[in-house]
C-alpha cells in the first residue's frame, strides 16, 4: 500500500498544477518554479521506485500506475491540453459572475469601469459593445476574456501582428479591432456564445 501513496500524489499533484495553472502563476509567480521543481523530483523517484517494485514483484497495477504518472506528466509539461482545460475551468467557474456583468452594463445600471464583486472589468461601446475581465499581465502585454456579440473579435487571429511581414495586412476594421481595451490584440480563441479567451500584447 505504501507504494502507491507517492505516484498516487504525483499524479493528483500534476493534474492540479496543470488545471490551476494559470492561478498559481498570479498568486504565487514567485514559487512557480519551486512548485514545478517539486512535483518532478517527486515523479522521478516515483518513476524509479515503481520501476523498481514491477521487477521485483511483477504486479499489473504497478504498471498502470506507473503508465498513468507517465502520461500525466508528458501530457502536463509536454503539451496545453491540460493547461487549456484548465483556462476553460476557470472560465466557466467565473462566467455567471461574468453574465451578470454584462446584463448590468447593458440595462446601464454599472460604471462602464470598475469592479463587482470582486471581479474587475471594462467595457467600451465603440464602435461596437465590448466587456473585458483581464486575468494578469504586466501593463499592456495581458490576457482575459473579452465579451463580443458582434463575433468580429475572431478576425484578429487572420495575422499576428508581432510578426507584421507575415500573413496579410490589416484593413481598416481589424485594426481597430486590435486596440480594443489596450494593447495590441493578436490571439483569441473561442469559449462560446460570444465569449473569447484573447491575449494581447
Amino acid at each position: 500500500m505504501h507504494l502507491l501513496i507517492l505516484p498516487v500524489s504525483c499524479i493528483l499533484f500534476i493534474l492540479l498544477r496543470s488545471l490551476f495553472h494559470h492561478d498559481l502563476i498570479i498568486n504565487l509567480w514567485i514559487l512557480v518554479w519551486a512548485v514545478d521543481a517539486f512535483i518532478v523530483v517527486l515523479t522521478v523517484i516515483s518513476i524509479f521506485q515503481l520501476i523498481i517494485a514491477i521487477r521485483k514483484k511483477r504486479h499489473p497495477r504497478l504498471g498502470i500506475l506507473l503508465a498513468a504518472l507517465i502520461v500525466s506528466g508528458s501530457l502536463s509539461y509536454g503539451t496545453d491540453l491540460l493547461n487549456d482545460l484548465g483556462l476553460q475551468l476557470r472560465f466557466y467557474r467565473l462566467k455567471p459572475e461574468y453574465s451578470e456583468i454584462v446584463a448590468m452594463l447593458q440595462s446601464g445600471s454599472i460604471s462602464q469601469k470598475g469592479t463587482h464583486h470582486g471581479i474587475a472589468y471594462k467595457s467600451e461601446n465603440e464602435p461596437e459593445f465590448r466587456v473585458s475581465f483581464s486575468w494578469g499581465g504586466i501593463i499592456d502585454n495581458w490576457h482575459g476574456v473579452i465579451y463580443d456579440p458582434s463575433g468580429r473579435i475572431m478576425r484578429c487571429n487572420k495575422s499576428d501582428p508581432r510578426f507584421p511581414g507575415q500573413g496579410p495586412r490589416d484593413d481598416e476594421e481589424l485594426g481597430k479591432i486590435r486596440m480594443i481595451f489596450g494593447g495590441t490584440l493578436y490571439k483569441a480563441e473561442p469559449l462560446g456564445n460570444y465569449w473569447y479567451l484573447c491575449w494581447f500584447t
